[in-house]
């Protein structure tokens, strides 16, 4: 079985048209059909049936479709892996990841260590919410994510990336806490923040810390960058507890406050299929 006669099959099921697959794939019509009818004669069975109206999966087909995805997943992966043992060559390697990680941690760990670009290409994906990750990695879109998978179950490898604690950010002019250098919890635990939505580490992280210690975070506003949440604070709209990796990203009106007692802290991993993307990875942004 040829790969190409089954990323053939794959695209014209998931488009349901030839035409689109053909189109995604950059051949013929034709082509794309003779792709699908040799993999058709050689599995013994015929796997679309074709209409005006586009085509659709007979029962072979959907028991292929299923497996295909597993199929091309693990050769992609066994070819990565050579090319990372070897190190011979440009690796291509998509990762996901947070906006703020995203935005801020890849970026400089990519711009600093311009040697190992000419040998690993890295493309970078922006996600909200934890799902989009694992489903990603499942069919294999990512390679890697970077995110804060303790709370996550999943059976792929993780190895900490690194960890930053949680500060109070606020207006230099903010009446209470604008000429404070440290904020005890106590303190805080009732005041109304600004702050990330459900489905993201950080704000699970800070909901924990309060449940943890018997409150309820008060949202006045649930804002999905932090950056944004820092447009506001800077407009002295709103205080917000945030990681220290938005420290970089305040303008000078705006100040981050260590909070005594709030001991929770985000810890990034990066997530992979295979512990040699894994090593690959780490290597690259930490030894430059």
């Amino acid at each position: 079985m040829r790969m190409e006669w089954l990323e053939a099959f794959r695209q014209t099921a998931e488009t349901k048209s030839l035409t689109k697959a053909s189109e995604s794939l950059h051949i013929s019509q034709p082509a794309l059909s003779k792709q699908i009818r040799n993999l058709e004669t050689e599995l013994g069975a015929q796997l679309l049936t074709r209409s005006s109206v586009g085509v659709a999966l007979t029962p072979a087909g959907r028991i292929l479709l299923e497996r295909s995805k597993v199929i091309a997943n693990e050769v992609n992966a066994m070819k990565r892996e050579i090319a990372l043992m070897q190190d011979e060559g440009k690796v291509d390697l998509t990762i996901g990841s947070w906006p703020s990680v995203a935005t801020i941690f890849l970026p400089a760990r990519i711009a600093g260590n311009r040697q190992a670009t000419t040998k690993l290409e890295i493309k970078i994906r922006v996600f909200y919410c934890f799902h989009d990750f694992l489903t990603h990695l499942d069919n294999g879109i990512l390679d890697a994510a970077f995110f804060d998978d303790r709370g996550v179950k999943h059976a792929y490898h993780s190895t900490p990336a690194f960890t930053e604690p949680f500060y109070l950010f606020v207006n230099n002019h903010h009446p209470l806490y604008g000429s404070r250098d440290e904020v005890s919890f106590d303190e805080i635990k009732q005041e109304t923040f600004v702050m990330l939505p459900d489905g993201c580490d950080v704000r699970m992280l800070v909901d924990e810390a309060f449940a943890a210690r018997g409150e309820q975070l008060n949202v006045a506003l649930e804002i999905e960058l932090g950056q944004s949440i820092l447009g506001f604070i800077h407009a002295n709209l709103g205080i917000s507890i945030l990681p220290a990796i938005f420290i970089s990203q305040m303008k000078p009106t705006i100040k981050a406050i260590p909070i005594q007692d709030f001991e929770s802290y985000r810890q990034i991993s990066v997530i992979t299929r295979d512990e040699a993307v894994s090593k690959r990875l780490l290597s690259f942004m930490f030894n430059p």
